[in-house]
């Protein structure tokens, strides 16, 4: 489980490098889809950076993306190689989701987007909207994810099983 909780935590860390210094480089609507409703309206006509730094930014996502197929990847050869069966796969899958997704929760939700302001600088004219104030908002989008990702899990699982 070691691998699994170290292989979590990379991609947990790439993918916040990736988010810090792809979003004041993205295309807003980009960024402002991941923020309350008010938030969005306030913002709808920031202006957008330069295409050579949105070019950038979506080079830096696909990166992140790249990276966190790898790291599922690597999980699975190695849990098939080390013998492990359907549902030792399958745990090490949900026990990887979830880390990231605690992370993504915790760290980037509540810490980046509602206690640090990171997100007020990049659109200041955001400053005044009550979305900062809800912690709540992504709440729904979350809870179908983490509903959602045991049965993805299976099917990955699944599939490295009749790979291998």
């Amino acid at each position: 489980m070691i691998k699994t909780i170290v292989v979590s935590l990379m991609m947990c860390f790439i993918e916040l490098a990736v988010i810090v210094i792809a979003s004041p480089l993205a295309k807003p609507s980009l960024i402002l889809r991941f923020l309350p409703d008010d938030i969005r309206e306030a913002a709808k006509d920031h202006q957008e950076p330069a295409k050579w730094k949105q070019w950038i930014a979506h080079g830096l996502l696909a990166l992140f993306l790249i990276s966190f197929l790898a790291g599922m990847i690597y999980l699975g050869i190695d849990g098939t190689r080390s013998g492990y069966g359907f549902w030792k796969l399958w745990l090490r899958f949900v026990v990887c989701l979830y880390i990231v997704k605690a992370f993504d929760i915790l760290v980037q939700d509540q810490w980046l987007v509602m206690t640090s302001g990171y997100y007020k600088k990049l659109f200041p004219e955001t400053a005044e909207c009550e979305g900062w104030k809800n912690r709540g908002w992504n709440n729904k989008n979350q809870i179908v994810r983490i509903i959602a990702y045991p049965f993805l899990c299976m099917i990955t699982a699944g599939i490295f099983m009749l790979v291998s």
